[in-house]
């Protein structure tokens, strides 16, 4: 997301603080067929870049999208083709699945928020904040969205909204299993607060 709202440092922070932390919580179901049939052997995987899909699950993502296409209606192939998209890295390839998905089931606040999050991978930080502040309308404390929105603020410097959503999170979910890590990014945030010129 590029606005004027994204701070000059934005992308240090985005692959340091979210891609080191952060974001590798998915919210959502797995399908495991999927990821069965997409498993490599080790001799196939050596000869690939490293992090490259095998030909498997590239094949298996071609049928998905066959099957997609073939009906309009079809939520969960779309949710499962966002889902492998995002898995691999290729938050702008899952960005037009969840979309259609999120279409089909417009009130589904998992959808919505693993759509921002693809937002907030590619830079899209403002439109990202946009959807996380939908999920959190519909269910202000799902976890997923609390998070996430805590980090697409920080990205962009509006600590103080980081802080109220990471404390909101703890607060709704005491026992969260990053409760501490969150508190840290939380002081990081006042930190930064306090060395801002009044």
């Amino acid at each position: 997301m590029k606005s004027n709202q994204v701070i000059t440092g934005i992308v240090g922070v985005l692959v340091g603080f979210i891609l080191g932390f952060f974001l590798s919580e998915i919210f959502r179901q797995k399908d495991s067929s999927l990821v069965e049939s997409s498993v490599a052997t080790e001799q196939d995987l050596s000869q690939l870049p490293e992090g490259h899909p095998t030909p498997e699950l590239m094949a298996r993502l071609r049928q998905l999208e066959t099957t997609a296409q073939a009906d309009p209606r079809d939520k969960k192939t779309r949710v499962i083709l966002g889902n492998a998209y995002y898995d691999i890295g290729r938050f702008v390839a899952a960005i037009p699945w969840y979309r259609e998905a999120l279409e089909l089931a417009p009130e589904d606040v998992n959808i919505r928020t693993d759509l921002a999050t693809c937002y907030l991978y590619v830079g899209d930080a403002v439109e990202a904040v946009k959807l996380y502040r939908q999920s959190l309308s519909s269910d202000p404390s799902h976890a997923g969205a609390l998070q996430n929105i805590g980090v697409a603020y920080f990205s962009t410097g509006h600590f103080s909204e980081a802080i109220k959503n990471w404390e909101k999170l703890i607060e709704s979910h005491p026992h969260y299993h990053r409760r501490k890590e969150i508190e840290e990014q939380i002081e990081k945030a006042k930190a930064h607060l306090e060395g801002e010129t009044p």
